[in-house]
């Protein structure tokens, strides 16, 4: 069994939402400008990690 974190699961929705609400994306390039925008655009996500 694989254990995630919240913040995982929380990304993964996000990125399910945006694609969701695009519905076509036209190449392989775009679709990737897309994800790494949505998750830039999260700055709960730039918090520390225990241990690391």
């Amino acid at each position: 069994m694989i254990y995630t974190a919240n913040w995982i699961e929380r990304l993964q929705r996000d990125f399910r939402r945006e694609l969701r609400i695009r519905g076509f994306m036209p190449n392989e390039e775009s679709f990737i400008v897309l994800m790494a925008k949505t998750a830039m655009d999260k700055c709960a996500y730039f918090r520390q990690l225990p241990g690391y």
